[in-house]
């Protein structure tokens, strides 16, 4: 049991260490920085400690003059960690996107990495949380980015769907029931707010389970898509289905870390 412990605090402290020297990186100035490392701290202590409204928005400045809001809530951070520091998102093809959409969007996070990494001028950003959805409204909206956000959830067909929160913001799903109903919208639906056959450069998927039964079938969608890049969760789909359902619409698969040791797993249109 001690031993467990100990390497569950090693564990934390490397975590802690990891996030404080990207922050650093990240970070504009010494009061963002200030704000980062003491938010690091704090999300994990609101784990076992009430500390004031977990909803109230925090922001910092991040180099290249973008303003990033979060709240003191643990998904946030790991969100900024993975995203800005790690870089999760990377592409490992050469694709400058200019129109994303962004399944799963959390609190707008990607959505602006990608504006701001490969100058994106379009996002459909899809959030079934309402409190989620408010902060990718405010990241959005203060740096400027041209963006249409869908407080829904993505499906194989339009309707309504049971959501079940999580205690971190990026741990939200789809359920058989409980949780409270939402609104649920299909690619095709999306897709439907370009302009008539426009392409979408790159789908960016993390819906927590919710790839499987939007992969399995009507896939037509896939055609107005040139690359997706997804985290995929495979103790609840079936992995190497999924894999075999995109790569059968003339895409392909480039694994996880090919463009670095955190990225997701890819996949690109064949020419």
């Amino acid at each position: 049991m001690i031993l467990k412990q100990l390497t569950r605090l090693r564990q934390m402290a490397a975590g802690v260490a990891h996030e404080l020297r990207g922050g650093l990186a990240l970070t504009a100035d010494p009061l963002s920085f200030l704000r980062f490392a003491s938010d690091v701290f704090l999300s994990r202590l609101t784990r076992v400690v009430a500390l004031g409204d977990r909803e109230r928005p925090h922001t910092i400045r991040v180099r290249g003059g973008i303003q990033l809001h979060y709240r003191l809530n643990r998904g946030d951070m790991q969100s900024i960690r993975e995203v800005w520091i790690d870089e999760c998102y990377r592409l490992p093809f050469a694709l400058q996107p200019e129109r994303v959409v962004d399944l799963g969007a959390n609190i707008g996070l990607t959505s602006l990495w990608f504006a701001h990494r490969y100058g994106a001028k379009t996002v459909i950003a899809v959030e079934p949380s309402p409190a989620n959805a408010r902060i990718v409204r405010m990241n959005l909206e203060s740096n400027n980015i041209n963006a249409q956000v869908v407080e829904a959830a993505v499906g194989a067909r339009d309707g309504t769907a049971y959501f079940q929160d999580g205690v971190d913001s990026n741990l939200g799903h789809l359920a058989t029931s409980g949780g409270r109903e939402v609104p649920v919208v299909s690619m095709e639906t999306l897709l439907g707010r370009l302009p008539s056959g426009a392409e979408v450069d790159v789908v960016k998927m993390d819906i927590e389970g919710g790839e499987g039964p939007l992969l399995k079938e009507n896939l037509a969608w896939l055609r107005r898509v040139r690359s997706l890049i997804a985290e995929f969760h495979p103790e609840v789909i079936d992995y190497p289905a999924v894999i075999r359902s995109i790569e059968s619409q003339g895409f392909r698969y480039i694994p996880a870390h090919s463009a670095g040791p955190d990225s997701m797993d890819a996949f690109v249109r064949e020419t």
